[in-house]
Formats: C-alpha cells, structure tokens, sequence
C-alpha cells in the first residue's frame, strides 16, 4: 500500500506540468455514520482558506499556502456489544502548491539542499490503525528534468522528522542559477477507524543556498533558506595545494 500511495502522489504531481505561475490547492473527503447515517462532505478551495468539518464522530482539516502545508484528520469507531459497530467516521485531507523559483545573485551552477521540516504525527485512540497515513511528495522540474522527495509515513512518526527544529528530511541538487525552477508540495493524510493523522502545525520546505542566494518566486512568496558561506578563492587554493603535497610527502617517506 505504501508504495502504491507514493506512485499514486507522484502521478498527480508529474502529470500537472509546470505551473504557469503560482497556484494552491486544498480539499477535505470526510464520511461518518452514526444517528443521523451517514454524513458526507466533499469540499474544495483554490486559495488559502482553511477548510474544516466536525461532528460528533471527528474531524476534518486543511489548508495550503506556498512553502506551508497544514492537515489533518481525526475518526473514531465504537465497537457494538453484539458486533459490528455504533459509529464510525473516516475522512482524507490534502493540501498542495505549485509556484515558480529562480535562483539570482550567483552564476552557473550551485549546489543547492532542500530540507523538509515536519511538525506532526500520527497514531490512533483505539488499537486499528491500519488505515492511518500521511504522505508528502515535493518536486522540483529543472530544464525538463524532474527530483522528487517524497515521505512516507505509516503508524508513528520518525523522531528525526517530528520537529520543524530538527534536521528534516533533507537532499542535496547542483542547480542552475537563472533557470526557472518548477516546485510543487503535496501533503495527504487519512484517518480511518480511530485513528487521527495530525499535521495541523505545518510542514515547511527550507533552501539552504550559498551566500550571496536571491530566491524569487512566481507567487511572491518568500520562502524559508538558509544562507551558507563560499569558500574564499584563497582557501581553494590552498587546499588544491595542501592535496597535491600530500602524495609527494608519503613518497618520501615510502623512500626513507
């Protein structure tokens, strides 16, 4: 199932294309069965509204905005004395952004990191947590060729990730300055049968860039990043030459 999920988020990613500007995405999917049976909601927002549901058998939502992902999902199950069940819900979230990047300031190529931040997790009030998950898919389409990152996550939520201060998932491109960057960020949860996916706190994307980095973006949005230091040509320099020494020294000493 998990690798079916992330085909199934990688298709819509790559078949949407390079977005013409910027644009967002955000959808609820909820159903609850109870008195009254059932309850149904489908809603759908190209902006940045927040959508949101709940009943008395759980919650739905979500909300997109470019470099910022938030959803998630809660459900219950009660179990009836002679079987089957009293009430039930199930719901599914997602949030999605497509935009433009072009990175300025320098020229040629640079290496360029893309970290992940999560601020979330997943579990569940009752012991069935099979239909618990959450996925996150980002991609970048540079000159026609496309890099994706994609998280999967069923049950609990890795450690290393669980935190907007920890050191994320990260991945590491040598990406052309001047070159329009196509990015798009997908997050999906669902909640099944007592379980609850929360990602209410936001998932965001960080670019750590060397200094010197201008980051502009079709939506206008300033996204998170992180400058590093060039090294100074001096430095290169003698480093190139501490490398080329050290062959020669260890042929003295093979001679001595």
């Amino acid at each position: 199932m998990k690798s079916l999920l992330r085909l199934f988020l990688l298709a819509i990613l790559l078949s949407s294309g390079a977005p013409a500007g910027a644009s967002l995405l955000s959808s609820i999917s909820y159903f609850s069965c109870g008195t009254p049976c059932p309850t149904v909601v489908n809603s759908t927002a190209q902006d940045t509204t927040a959508l949101s549901f709940s009943d008395q058998y759980g919650s739905i939502f979500a909300q997109a905005d470019y470099g910022v992902l938030k959803t998630s999902v809660d459900s219950s199950y009660v179990s009836a004395p002679g079987g089957g069940y009293t009430s039930f819900s199930t719901g599914s979230s997602l949030a999605q952004f497509s935009d433009t990047v072009t990175l300025g300031g320098l020229s040629g190529p640079q290496e360029v990191t893309v970290v992940l931040h999560f601020e979330g997790g997943l579990g569940a009030t009752g012991e069935e947590t099979f239909g618990t998950a959450a996925s996150m898919t980002v991609s970048l389409t540079v000159n026609g060729n496309n890099i994706a990152l994609v998280a999967d996550f069923f049950g609990n939520l890795p450690q290393p990730l669980a935190s907007a201060s920890g050191p994320g998932l990260t991945a590491s491109y040598t990406l052309d300055y001047g070159v329009p960057i196509s990015l798009e960020a997908l997050l999906q949860v669902s909640g099944t049968f007592g379980g609850f996916a929360h990602f209410g706190n936001t998932a965001t994307i960080e670019f750590i860039v060397p200094e010197g980095t201008t980051i502009q973006s079709g939506s206008g949005t300033e996204y998170l990043a992180t400058t590093v230091p060039i090294p100074e040509p001096a430095t290169i320099a003698l480093l190139l030459l501490g490398l080329a020494a050290f062959p020669a020294t260890q042929n003295r000493y093979r001679r001595a």
